[in-house]
């Protein structure tokens, strides 16, 4: 009988989490996003979001389901804000898309085809305040990896120009 309860436990666990999932074996769901205008553009971007700013990924603080969709939230830490002045120690960025389950197999959504934030990279964020207890970031122009000092003071100068520009 314990041995019944164990494995209808295990079965119960790994059809309906992803407790005891590898993420390397995930079906990935790309989807695309809908953009109100060319963020691509730099000057466009900085006007449609509330703060710029370069961060590091601390971690991974949550996965949430909002309007039927996975969103993944990072607690990250501010190193130099661009626009905005977002102050205090770490800040809850929301990304949208994650990990979820159905019907026992396990999903990655992707929108535009992104990988999610990890833990311990440098990224300069370009993130809009919501009613929630994070900020969004925008799929694709909302994060760049910055993998060195020469890549974050070329977007730095690049966001600090564009926001001069009329």
């Amino acid at each position: 009988m314990i041995i019944i309860c164990l494995g209808l436990g295990l079965f119960l666990t790994k059809y309906y989490t992803t407790f005891l999932d590898l993420k390397s074996s995930a079906i990935i769901v790309n989807k695309h996003f809908t953009y109100k205008d060319d963020y691509h553009d730099k000057r466009k971007l900085s006007k449609a979001v509330d703060y710029i700013f370069i961060g590091e990924v601390v971690k991974k603080s949550g996965s949430k389901e909002y309007t039927g969709q996975p969103n993944t939230q990072f607690s990250v830490r501010i190193t130099q804000n661009i626009k905005g002045a977002l102050l205090g120690d770490d800040i809850l960025i929301n990304q949208l898309g994650g990990y979820y389950k159905k019907n026992g197999k396990l999903y990655l959504l992707r929108y535009e085809k992104e990988h999610l934030l990890k833990e311990g990279q440098i990224y300069l964020f370009a993130v809009s305040t919501t009613k929630k207890e994070y900020y969004q970031m925008m799929p694709k122009y909302g994060h760049t990896l910055l993998n060195n000092e020469e890549e974050k003071y070329k977007q730095i100068d690049g966001f600090r120009n564009a926001m001069v520009e009329k």
